[in-house]
């Protein structure tokens, strides 16, 4: 009796597996991204609700995680991938993990917005500018990477390793204004303290950005770009694509 049917069937059921895990990974990066967005607005709009919600949500990114590493475990287990199934598995192990710290991240912005709206007086509009600039941006270097292992595309990854170098500028900038504002007040101290918190947690929310688009190149090249200078990486795959 033919196998054909019986093994047909076999592979739609893995590659739909394969599928659903993906989807998962990026549904959870969806989330992350909702999380930064809204503890930015709690920071900026002095809104205590949104940080709120963002503490109550954090739960539920980590309940993605163990999702994730159940169904990476029961793939490896039941299907023993290999070649570029084995490198999606894998990789979509770290990117999760890179998406449960960024949510970390989100959720101590969250807890510096509460703080310093428990405090006498609201800071400065202007101390605000580069919580927002950097908020965009990270959020953006995460819509991007997601992006680009949806569609394990690596000129996008490849983009998003470019951002790093603004991102590092954006960081410095910030801190630079913000010490200002002690410097004409020191009674500011605290507010400060906390904005360069919560930049900072941007800049790192950025960086676990970058680590997804390496898993992404992962993919499509079985190369591991991790600790290389990224600059590097850019050059050495842009040139080999023209």
């Amino acid at each position: 009796m033919s196998t054909e049917p019986t093994r047909g069937h076999t592979v739609k059921a893995y590659d739909s597996e394969l599928a659903q895990l993906r989807g998962l990974v990026l549904e959870m990066g969806e989330r992350v991204v909702e999380q930064v967005t809204d503890a930015v607005a709690a920071v900026i709009e002095g809104d205590p609700a949104p940080a709120h919600d963002v503490i109550e949500r954090e739960r539920k990114i980590d309940y993605f995680e163990l999702d994730v590493d159940e169904s990476i475990f029961n793939i490896i287990a039941r299907r023993q991938p290999a070649a570029v199934d084995l490198r999606l598995v894998l990789a979509l192990s770290k990117v999760v993990g890179n998406l449960e710290r960024a949510g970390d991240k989100a959720e101590d912005i969250a807890e510096c917005a509460l703080r310093i709206q428990s405090r006498e007086g609201c800071p400065d509009a202007a101390m605000f500018h580069y919580v927002s600039r950097l908020g965009k941006q990270a959020c953006c270097m995460m819509e991007r990477a997601m992006d680009a292992l949806a569609r394990t595309d690596v000129d996008q990854a490849l983009d998003v390793f470019a951002d790093d170098r603004s991102l590092a500028d954006e960081l410095t900038a910030a801190m630079r204004h913000l010490m200002s504002f002690v410097v004409e007040d020191p009674s500011r101290l605290s507010q400060v303290i906390d904005l360069l918190f919560a930049v900072k947690a941007l800049e790192r929310i950025g960086n676990h950005a970058g680590n997804i688009a390496e898993q992404v190149i992962f993919v499509a090249k079985g190369r591991d770009v991790r600790y290389q200078s990224r600059e590097n990486v850019i050059a050495a795959l842009r040139r080999r694509e023209a």
